[in-house]
């Protein structure tokens, strides 16, 4: 709750649903967690937390009877029936619309103007009627999400925030939700008429049927696919799906098939089927809410004052004996969570062998050819027609002074108007005829080496294989025919890029912290702080301050960039696809060299200033994430596959234990990388100079550590099931490239695996010296609260404001 974002949420769904589960926050509210009692906690695991209670979610070619005995015998049979009541009630409607105005903490030395977030929510039908959510889901993105949506665009020419969107979750009951970011709450009226006006239009004159077209065909080719992203594999994502149909109308399959729902949503190309959900759920729907959340300063200080005087009362009530007898339980509970688990118990805990790994690494490698003069690496796998397309432009060419530009240019790229389309028919082509288009910058490390490091502008796109051509030519507007010199949209562009950093570097502190840590010591680390860090962030806060004086400066700088960067000789193309659809590639792939020139290009060497600032970086924070590392090949160390199994240990044992069980945090963990990076971290901390201290107290824990074969197999499978997860098919074509692109070989990922299942625990307590010298480097970056950090400042050279 460190994050305003999380509050917003909490808060609309408190008032949303005061009757039902919904209305609280499952972890706890902060303020409410200390009113809980042990036995209550207890009896709420023991009554719901039960096998009664659960649902089991199978996936894969297991012989379903045999899974089904195992787990009858081993886990369903232990326990007695019991009947529990887990009903979520339906809320009442409200006879009409609730506001509601609530407050979130910024800075004392903070700046409200700007900050407050505005809100319309609507609970809408059930979560069962799936046509219904998939409508809503296609209405989230015609009226607001999409760059030239009805409702984004009244919002945004009114001058309303500087960030608009919506989106919709299915629950029992629907919920639709419109956010206005970085507003005021002086808008709050002008937000609810412009919202309603919009709509009532909309209703009366019709959705552009185009963009309509567009999105569902998005909507169609993501649920084809199966599932886009690296993180939820597609097992985890059926689950998810699943859950809806099974918890609330006891049949799993009803939010897992699509084509029915899918159908009915599609009649809103040829009639008003949307606009009619617009007029019953929206513009005629009392159960819905108007929330402002606007910003106060010094709130996080108030309320920790407040909550010292109600423990300070509560101490004031208690007997000696009792305060003894509080100290006692603490002490006990502190050696509890100390003292392993004994062999005893760990043995209960079902183990696979190191038999049942495999011992040979999947190959994953790209097939090499010249297209045109361009190099192309193929990856041939079965896609289900789809064609995954990544342009690779090599940004070294970029003068020092324009790397920010880069990412610039990588971050508005697709988002401008081009010599013959509008942004908004731009975003509609690419809808309708393609799967996305995304770009980003990222960088590559030659032989794991921070010496030689590859910064690419890469561009993402999917299709299926019989409208590639399509594809090809709008990644041929895009990159010869945009136009940079539009004013009024680059800066709508950039002042939206700008609110969406703004909310990075306000609720993502770890990874802030990361990319800075990194930059104090190292080329890639201080390239991607540039291009991604809080120095990126600084560098689109002073555009946007500046925009008016310094349009034309930003605007030629964006398109220098995009000249050196766009260039047939700056090219590699890397395409994920069956080998029977690589002759359409090849016939469409020269319309897209077309739009590329082919002068000659220089590469420039980077000179970076590098310091050990050991920074601490403050913010409206409950909480700390405390980083410490050094780069160990800077050392004199080299890289190997047993510091993985090393990383699973401190970060599963140690870190976990001394961080989180017993500090409080939400996680403590260690990452060793194979350029040499390496580092303790840890998330929402209440800590931070403990934390310090037990990440010294490694060493030790490394110098005395012992564990059995039993213990040593338990990590190194816990080491190998993170490498071995589910890829989806794009997903393998990328790191296929992306090991080509650092000279990673099949070798070099044998090698480490070989050296993965040989770890010993002799190996592990060998290591004690590599991260004592890492940690004797003493080189910190802390992100959190503001008087935490001044009060330990002694720690840091430097004390910087994240957000001012």
């Amino acid at each position: 709750f460190s994050s305003a974002e999380r509050e917003l949420e909490f808060q609309l769904y408190e008032n949303l649903f005061p009757d039902n589960a919904y209305g609280f926050s499952s972890g706890g509210y902060p303020e409410a967690i200390p009113k809980l009692t042990y036995q209550q906690f207890l009896s709420f695991h023991k009554r719901y937390y039960h096998p009664s209670n659960s649902y089991i979610f199978l996936y894969g070619d297991g012989k379903l009877m045999e899974e089904l005995k195992f787990i009858d015998e081993k886990y369903l049979s232990k326990f007695d029936q019991i009947k529990v009541d887990s009903f979520i009630p339906m809320q009442k409607p409200f006879n009409q619309m609730k506001e509601v105005v609530s407050e979130y903490a910024i800075s004392a030395k903070g700046k409200p103007e700007d900050q407050t977030f505005l809100s319309l929510s609507f609970v809408i039908g059930q979560g069962i009627q799936c046509d219904l959510g998939m409508a809503l889901e296609v209405l989230s993105e015609v009226l607001l999400n999409l760059p030239s949506a009805p409702l984004r665009r009244a919002l945004i020419d009114a001058g309303i925030g500087k960030d608009v969107g919506a989106s919709v979750d299915e629950l029992k009951q629907n919920v639709f939700k419109i956010t206005v970011r970085n507003a005021n709450e002086t808008d709050r009226d002008r937000f609810k008429k412009i919202v309603f006006d919009t709509l009532d239009k909309v209703v009366k004159e019709g959705l552009d049927k185009k963009m309509v077209e567009g999105v569902i065909n998005r909507m169609e080719f993501n649920l084809r696919e199966g599932s886009q992203s690296s993180y939820i594999p597609k097992a985890i994502l059926d689950n998810y799906r699943a859950m809806t149909g099974w918890m609330f109308a006891d049949d799993p399959f009803l939010s897992l098939e699509y084509e029915k729902p899918l159908d009915i949503v599609k009649t809103a190309l040829t009639t008003n089927y949307l606009e009619k959900i617009i007029d019953k759920h929206i513009l005629n729907n009392n159960h819905s809410l108007l929330l402002v959340l606007k910003p106060k300063k010094g709130l996080e200080a108030e309320k920790a004052r407040k909550e010292k005087e109600k423990l300070a009362k509560y101490r004031a009530t208690l007997s000696e004996p009792e305060l003894e007898k509080l100290v006692e339980n603490t002490n006990i509970l502190k050696e509890y969570q100390k003292t392993p688990d004994s062999p005893e118990a760990l043995k209960t805990i079902p183990l696979l062998s190191l038999k049942d790994v495999n011992p040979t690494a999947e190959k994953l490698e790209v097939k090499e050819g010249i297209e045109a003069g361009v190099k192309v690496l193929s990856f041939p796998i079965f896609t289900n027609k789809i064609i995954y397309l990544r342009l690779l432009f090599d940004v070294s060419v970029v003068p020092q002074e324009l790397i920010p530009y880069a990412a610039l240019l990588s971050d508005v790229l697709g988002e401008l108007n081009t010599k013959n389309y509008s942004y908004g028919d731009l975003d509609t082509e690419l809808n309708i005829h393609t799967g996305g288009l995304s770009s980003s910058l990222n960088v590559y490390l030659e032989n794991s080496n921070n010496s030689s490091y590859l910064p690419k502008v890469v561009v993402d796109a999917k299709v299926m294989t019989p409208k590639f051509h399509k594809l090809a030519e709008l990644e041929a507007e895009i990159i010869k025919n945009t136009i940079y010199n539009d004013v009024k949209r680059l800066k709508e562009v950039v002042t939206r890029l700008h609110s969406r950093l703004e909310a990075t570097m306000k609720n993502r502190g770890l990874n802030v912290a990361l990319l800075r840590h990194e930059s104090y010591f190292s080329p890639p680390g201080k390239y991607s702080e540039l291009t991604r860090g809080l120095s990126y962030y600084q560098f689109i806060t002073w555009i946007i301050q500046n925009f008016d004086r310094k349009s034309k400066e930003v605007i030629s700088n964006l398109e220098k960039a995009a000249a050196l960067v766009f260039n047939k000789k700056n090219l590699m193309v890397g395409i994920t696809c069956p080998e029977e659809d690589y002759p359409v590639f090849k016939k469409h792939f020269s319309s897209l060299l077309n739009s590329l020139n082919d002068n000659p290009v220089k590469k420039v060497a980077y000179k970076f200033d590098y310091q050990l600032k050991n920074e601490g970086l403050l913010a409206a924070s409950k909480v700390q994430y405390v980083i410490q590392g050094y780069n160990f090949k800077d050392l004199g160390y080299d890289y190997s596959g047993k510091m993985l199994v090393l990383r699973q240990i401190l970060s599963r044992d140690y870190l976990n234990n001394a961080i989180r069980v017993i500090g409080g945090a939400y996680g403590g963990f260690s990452s060793f990388s194979r350029d040499g990076y390496l580092w303790f971290g840890s998330y929402r901390d209440p800590n931070l100079e403990k934390t310090l201290e037990n990440y010294d107290k490694a060493v030790d824990f490394l110098k005395t550590f012992k564990a059995d074969e039993r213990q040593m197999t338990r990590y190194i499978i816990g080491t190998i099931a993170r490498i071995d997860r589910p890829f989806l098919p794009f997903e393998k074509g990328r790191v296929a490239l992306s090991r080509y692109l650092e000279k990673t070989s099949y070798e070099d990922i044998q090698q480490e695996r070989d050296e993965i299942l040989c770890t010993t625990a002799v190996d592990i307590q060998g290591m004690w010296k590599l991260i004592a010298d890492v940690l004797e480097k003493d080189i910190i970056c802390v992100y959190g609260n503001e008087k935490k950090l001044e009060d330990a400042k002694t720690l840091f050279t430097n004390l910087l404001k994240v957000v001012e």
